[in-house]
This record gives C-alpha cells, structure tokens and sequence, in this order.
C-alpha cells in the first residue's frame, strides 16, 4: 500500500478544519455533516452520560483510513422533513465503510423520539447503519425501556425500521412491567401503541395471583394491562407453589387490572379443588377468586362420583365449591342411571346436595321411577331426592342404594 504525503493544499485544508472546529467547540452543540444518503452526524464528542441527548464533553476524534472514516464517540441523529429528530444515537466507536453507505458502531446508547419526546431508549454493544438510517440492527447485550410506561425489554438482536414505526426483537426475548414477565423467540413492539407483538415459544407469567400463560402468539396492551391471544392457549393457576386450576382454549384475553382472563371456544377448566372438569364455549374466570360465569352452554363433570350437570348458563365458585346452572339443566347419575331436568340447579359439590327448581323433571331406570314437581331438593351422597310442588306438597321420595 502506498504512503500517501499530504500536500501543501491539503495540509493548508486542515489547518482551516481545525481552525472552524475550535469556533463550533464554543457553541452548545457540535455540528459537523457527514454523507451518509442523507445522515446527519450532530456532535463528535466524548459524552460522560448514557443519555446522548443530555450532555456532550469536547474532547473529540475523527481518524481516516484509507478505505473508512472512523469517529470516536459520536453523537448521529436523523431528522425528518421537517427537521424532527427520530433517533439520535451515541456510539464509542463509528466507522463509516468506502462508499459511505452503512456505519458500523460499537457500544451504543440510543434515543428513540416521537413528536420530539422520548419514546425508547436502547443501549447495545455493536450495530450497524443503514438505508439512509431508516433501518438500523443492534447486537448483544441489547436493553430496551419505554419510560412512557416503565416495561423494559432484553434481547440479543433489535431492527429499528424508522419508517414503519417498529422495532423488531429478536433472539431469547423478555420483557417485564410491573406484575408481569414474558418471555418468547421474538417480538415487535410498536412505540406508537406502546403494544409489544410476541410469537414463538411464549411465556406469561404474574406474580399474584400466580398464573403461567403458553401459547404461540400474544400481543400486549402495556397500557391497558391487557394481553390477547388468538391461537390456542393455556393457563395455569398456582397457590403456594401447588396447581389448583388449569385452563386451555383457541384464543383468549387477560386483563390484569382486574385480574380476570375471558376465554373463547373449546374452554376446558379443569379445578383440582374440587376434583371437577368444566367445558364451555365462552367463559369470564376471576383467577384470584376462582369465580367462573358463562352465558353459553356449559357442562360441569365430577368424574370421581361419575356425576354431570349441564345447562344453558353457569355459576361456579370454586373457592366455596358450589355451582349454579340455568336454562334447561340436566343433571346425570352415572352409577344409578337417574336423571334430573329442571330450569334451575344449585349443587353443592362437597357435599353433593342438590336443590333443582322449575319444571322439575326426575327419571330413574333401577328401580324404574318418573317424578314431576315444581322443586327437588336432594343429598346425592346419602342418595335421597324429595320432588314437591309450589303447595309444599311431596309428590315423592326417592331413596337410591348404590352399589358398593
């Protein structure tokens, strides 16, 4: 490689570099224009704050190679058309390839501004510039905060696209805000709704009430405190480290606020206190008071004493074990093969009583037995069904004897 010998034009060139570099170092902020398809290069500067933003030192570097300009701690920045700023970005190291169409940098701090406010702040190891800074990559130990609504973001790899409005994460993704931590392959938050997109291998979990969500897409409404999936998902819901209820469905959302999950089609609860299964097709589930409801057609299965109930609506309180159905329900006793239909059903699951009102309709095949009334009320554990009409008067009783 040849020794190029700077000429006397150039070295005359320099020293009026220099002489203008001293008059700008008294101003506040360090301007110098750097070609990059449009990027503009603010202040070279050796900044004390992880805030490029905020404070500037005047020590400065700028070195050329023969193939690459290489700046020591400088401040870049992109403006728009209308002289906005839209990220403004500290690197330790900058070095600008040949034909000045990327910059690589190293050990960045970054600001991410919207309207000229601060929306995202970044700090990486390494990174690259490009397309006039409209995309921008950023590598290794990446941190992400949105001060806007205090969630912080890790990851291994981030693509700022500037014109689109989003950062892709990627690469081991979590991401936490006050009761909540996530965790997926990669995400894409979108500073704009401040609503983090998640997909792949996804994770939720709260803290108390302690819930575990999985599924493979998730989007999160920081502000709202709301997360929403429409694949298939499951919820589980632990107390003092032990399960107590597990939840899966096609799609749901959880509103953390007011700590209650709203599930769609294919519902399966299954309570391991009490041993009890429940399948809807829509269902609201207050998971710190274990409290279910749903307006559609709900089967509750108690598979130890071989007991279902069903109906067109649904009440369960899992926390003082006691079930209300409406609208056309059916209970069935699998071990004497007896029915019971009325309008509606209290059952109180420990103790197995029953108090069915309404059209009350009561079948048994052994020994066969039909019994109509306006109530029944009945101990299924002591295996015993009184059937009676608004007069009070009993149309019957029914003692069953179960096969031990």
């Amino acid at each position: 490689m040849k020794n190029h010998q700077p000429s006397v034009k150039n070295l005359s060139a320099i020293a009026k570099q220099q002489s203008r570099q001293k008059t700008l170092a008294k101003s506040q902020t360090i301007l110098a224009k750097v070609f990059l398809l449009g990027l503009f290069l603010l202040g070279i500067t050796a900044c004390g704050s992880s805030n490029p933003a905020t404070q500037e030192s005047p020590e400065r570097s700028v070195a050329r190679t023969d193939t690459n300009l290489v700046l020591n701690n400088a401040i870049l920045e992109q403006l728009n058309s209308q002289k906005n700023s839209l990220w403004r970005i500290k690197a330790e190291r900058t070095i600008y390839s040949e034909n000045k169409q990327t910059a690589r940098l190293e050990k960045i701090t970054a600001n991410l501004l919207q309207d000229g406010k601060l929306i995202l702040q970044v700090s990486a190891q390494t990174g690259e510039i490009q397309d006039d800074g409209d995309v921008i990559f950023l590598r290794d130990d990446i941190i992400i905060s949105d001060p806007r609504n205090q969630s912080t973001m890790r990851s291994e790899e981030v693509e700022w696209r500037s014109q689109e409005h989003v950062l892709i994460v990627r690469g081991n993704l979590t991401g936490s805000q006050s009761n909540l931590k996530v965790a997926a392959k990669e995400g894409r938050y979108y500073p704009q709704t401040e609503s983090l997109e998640l997909q792949g291998n996804i994770i939720a979990t709260t803290r108390e009430p302690s819930l575990q969500l999985e599924t493979e897409h998730l989007v999160w409404d920081i502000p709202q405190q709301k997360i929403k999936g429409d694949r298939p998902l499951q919820i589980v819901r632990y107390q003092e480290e032990k399960i107590t209820d597990r939840l899966v469905a096609d799609w749901g959302e959880v509103r953390l606020a007011e700590n209650t999950a709203i599930l769609q089609q294919n519902v399966e609860l299954k309570s391991f206190t009490p041993k009890i299964q429940i399948a809807t097709n829509s269902i609201m589930w207050n998971y710190q008071t274990r409290f279910v409801s749903t307006d559609k057609p709900v089967r509750v299965v108690d598979a130890d004493n071989q007991l279902t109930v069903t109906g067109n609506q649904g009440q369960i309180d899992l926390n003082t074990e006691v079930a209300k159905l409406r609208g056309g329900v059916q209970g069935i006793d699998g071990r004497n093969k007896a029915n019971l239909y009325s309008q509606d059903l209290v059952w109180n699951i420990p103790t197995q009583r029953v108090e069915a009102t309404g059209n009350v309709f009561y079948q048994q095949s052994d020994p066969q037995m039909n019994l109509t009334g306006d109530k029944a009320v009945g101990n299924l554990r002591e295996n015993q069904v009184v059937v009676s009409n608004n007069s009070d008067r009993v149309q019957g009783v029914v003692s069953i004897i179960r096969e031990q």
